[in-house]
């Protein structure tokens, strides 16, 4: 896909005609190039939610990992759709989806909204059976009392252990 179809192809992620959208988005996904997954990643702060929501679908279909981390900041985003397909997208990508969703846990500065996102990403992660144990201790934070306070921790925890460091003292 050259530079000029993909520009095209962003810009009828605008569309108001739905199936408009969906070609583009596919044409976006076929095309497997690291020139779509850039300019997808920079429409996750696009200001309409539905390019928004196009961007983050397509970057799931995608699987790049690259996206793994621009979809784990879209899952923070105002928009509940936009969010759930971006923890949806980066459930998909297994290992590093995991790592990035506990590496966007670990900062203590997300909204509410955010850990029950993460909550449903780790939850299709653990589906998939790969350090369900990991996941587990991690989702048990999520729905415990006060998560903002002891999700970070327990993700980075988490994170170190995936890594092979173990489990660092306090």
């Amino acid at each position: 896909m050259k530079t000029h179809e993909i520009s095209l192809a962003i810009k009828q992620l605008a569309s108001d005609d739905g199936v408009v959208r969906e070609k583009a988005r596919n044409a976006l996904v076929a095309a497997e190039s690291r020139d779509v997954t850039e300019a997808l990643i920079a429409e996750l702060v696009d200001y309409r939610h539905q390019v928004r929501w196009e961007a983050a679908k397509a970057l799931s279909q995608t699987g790049d990992p690259i996206a793994a981390l621009p979809l784990v900041h879209a899952m923070d985003d105002d928009d509940h759709d936009v969010a759930w397909v971006a923890a949806e997208g980066v459930a998909e990508m297994g290992e590093v989806g995991l790592q990035a969703v506990l590496s966007g846990l670990s900062h203590s500065s997300r909204s509410g909204s955010f850990y029950k996102v993460a909550h449903h990403a780790l939850k299709e992660i653990r589906k998939h059976g790969k350090h369900r144990d990991v996941v587990a201790k991690v989702m048990a934070t999520l729905e415990g009392v006060e998560p903002r306070l002891s999700a970070p921790i327990a993700a980075y925890e988490a994170l170190q252990e995936l890594r092979g460091n173990g489990s660092p003292t306090i």
